[in-house]
């Protein structure tokens, strides 16, 4: 049995905390760099060069939060399970409007869990994504962040389970998502998040040449905005499985209704 997370603060409790956080400096790592999100740059360039701050500014950057005891006890075996049981197969097919794959890749297999199926198996995930996640995403923002109505991309699992898969280098249409990783892939594990920092990277060659390297960990979340920066998920190496719950937020300036009509189509199939 599953114990359920802890109650959620008061809306208005949580609300406190984020007017304090608007008005409270922000750090964020970019490579070497501690960025301060005014501007102010503390530290040398990540190659000792002084690069301008033009350049740095367009360098792809996230936060990560450890949110592992706002997790319920056994959550990790319980989400592992349901990636291995509930997963679904399907081939995505390039090009796409959001892929960023050389022309000569037409084929890339994926494992998913759709989200309808996460909805009804582990409801204290949905919970955490609406209120305790979504507050956590408006802190990121700085602004509020809202939750997606449809329930096929709101919240997905994605999985991988051996060392000839990766996910589609790509870019986001969302100009927030969150990753809980159910699994940990240190260096040299494979399974790894590769974004690019030069936004006009146009395949997975490309990405690599200027990359932000994100390793996962259990029971982290991980935002960033992936609308500029290509990205994908590196084959396996020294594990069997990877689990990753992707929940996809939205701005007032972004809204869902902003999300391209044959996005699902592509990713989802006839759903």
């Amino acid at each position: 049995m599953v114990q359920a997370p802890a109650k959620s603060k008061p809306i208005l409790t949580i609300w406190d905390e984020f007017e304090h956080a608007l008005s409270t400096p922000r750090y964020e790592q970019r490579g070497r760099e501690r960025v301060l999100m005014s501007g102010q740059i503390h530290g040398q360039s990540a190659n000792g060069s002084g690069q301008s701050m033009a350049g740095l500014a367009g360098r792809f950057s996230w936060t990560t939060y450890d949110v592992s005891t706002l997790l319920p006890v056994g959550w990790q075996d319980e989400l592992l399970s349901i990636a291995r049981d509930r997963r679904s197969f399907k081939v995505l097919k390039p090009p796409h409007s959001t892929s960023r794959e050389a022309a000569e890749v037409s084929r890339i297999p994926v494992l998913t869990v759709k989200g309808p199926i996460l909805r009804l198996a582990v409801p204290w995930l949905i919970r955490l994504y609406s209120c305790e996640f979504r507050s956590l995403a408006s802190v990121y923002a700085r602004e509020e962040a809202f939750v997606a109505a449809d329930k096929r991309y709101a919240v997905v699992m994605n999985v991988q389970e051996n060392d000839t898969s990766r996910y589609e280098c790509h870019i986001d249409t969302n100009p927030i998502v969150g990753l809980l990783y159910v699994t940990t892939h240190p260096k040299g594990d494979g399974g790894e998040l590769v974004v690019a920092n030069n936004q006009f990277a146009s395949n997975v060659t490309e990405v690599d040449r200027d990359a932000s390297v994100l390793y996962p960990a259990a029971g982290h979340l991980v935002f960033f905005d992936g609308r500029r920066h290509p990205h994908y998920v590196r084959s396996l190496v020294g594990s069997d499985i990877r689990v990753a719950v992707a929940m996809n937020y939205y701005l007032a300036g972004n809204p869902e209704s902003s999300r391209p009509e044959d996005l699902n189509l592509y990713l989802y199939g006839q759903t």
